[in-house]
């Protein structure tokens, strides 16, 4: 029987991760999994880092949340605090905000995003990290102003992108699904959107599994496509839940990663946020405890599980199970 199209697609993946493998040892440096925290409320750091800690996790995407003098995060307390807990930070994610974007139509607001982005670049290189993403738009604004906020928000970022390169920071687009944004919902806007920047501190995308499933036809071949300019992967279920609680066959993914030498140079940070059309609203209230906990726990142990039978399987094993011939 002839196999549906996104299953020939899972195929191609496949042989290239086998590829891959007969050509470079795979398994001793694995995939550099983190979680991202915004999700986590309102949560004291050393109790977020604690949990962390406790489930394996050595890597943390921070909360952007320097959103104005005084407000957010310090430098030397999170360095301790994550230190304590033998945590590194792989990057900053930005919040992008009807009151603060690049694509806005104000320029009081596009104002208010340019600072925001120039002090977290340099939050970002203070505590170490490698990267600061952000959407083009803001997220709970699916309805565009017009037809040229692409170019809105390329003009804004440059203004803001000397700054990336002073602090050695790497900035990275993220596309986010129609639903919940107006601009920048694929990989191939996102592309799009760094050519207009035009600057070598803007290069990189960073992709959200759950975005994906909107915006791509399928999720493997994209990465394969985008795999130089991907720099972090945002990981949830295809119901935006735990890893292993939705219908995402994350084998695929995680050799796809592979098969482009991720494992080098990139993150793969956990944010399972739930469904919803607006999901900043968890990231002022104080979090559920017991949720997260679970939320951490299968997510962590699914992404072990799954990354060391793929590491595991032979090929006779996978060409068996993806149904691939000679």
């Amino acid at each position: 029987m002839k196999v549906q199209t996104f299953r020939e697609s899972d195929q191609e993946i496949v042989r290239a991760f086998i590829r891959r493998r007969t050509e470079t040892a795979l398994g001793e440096t694995r995939l550099r999994f983190g979680w991202s925290n915004w999700g986590f409320g309102i949560e004291p750091l050393q109790h977020s880092a604690a949990r962390l800690e406790r489930h394996g996790i050595r890597w943390i995407e921070l909360h952007g949340n320097l959103y104005g003098s005084g407000l957010g995060y310090r430098a030397d307390e999170v360095e301790r605090v994550l230190s304590d807990h033998g945590i590194s930070v792989s990057g900053v994610c930005g919040m992008v905000s009807p009151e603060s974007e690049l694509a806005h139509i104000s320029p009081v607001v596009r104002s208010r995003a340019i600072d925001y982005f120039r002090r977290h670049a340099e939050f970002t290189a203070a505590v170490g990290g490698e990267y600061l993403l952000f959407g083009a738009g803001s997220v709970g604004r699916p309805t565009p102003f017009d037809d040229f906020e692409m170019e809105r928000a390329a003009e804004t970022l440059l203004l803001a992108a000397d700054a990336f390169t002073e602090h050695g920071v790497k900035g990275a687009i993220e596309p986010i699904r129609p639903e919940e944004c107006s601009v920048v919902r694929t990989f191939a806007d996102a592309e799009r959107m760094i050519g207009l920047v035009d600057h070598p501190a803007i290069q990189w995308i960073n992709g959200d599994l759950y975005h994906m499933l909107s915006g791509e036809q399928h999720i493997g071949t994209t990465i394969m496509e985008y795999g130089q300019r991907l720099l972090n992967l945002h990981l949830a279920d295809t119901n935006r839940r735990a890893l292993g609680s939705g219908l995402l066959d994350l084998d695929i993914v995680i050799m796809a990663l592979y098969a482009v030498g991720y494992e080098t140079r990139g993150y793969a940070s956990a944010e399972p946020l739930g469904a919803g059309g607006n999901p900043y609203d968890a990231m002022n209230l104080p979090p559920k405890v017991e949720q997260i906990e679970d939320l951490v726990r299968t997510t962590a142990t699914t992404w072990r599980d799954r990354e060391q039978a793929i590491l595991g399987a032979t090929d006779e094993e996978l060409s068996r199970n993806y149904q691939l011939e000679g």
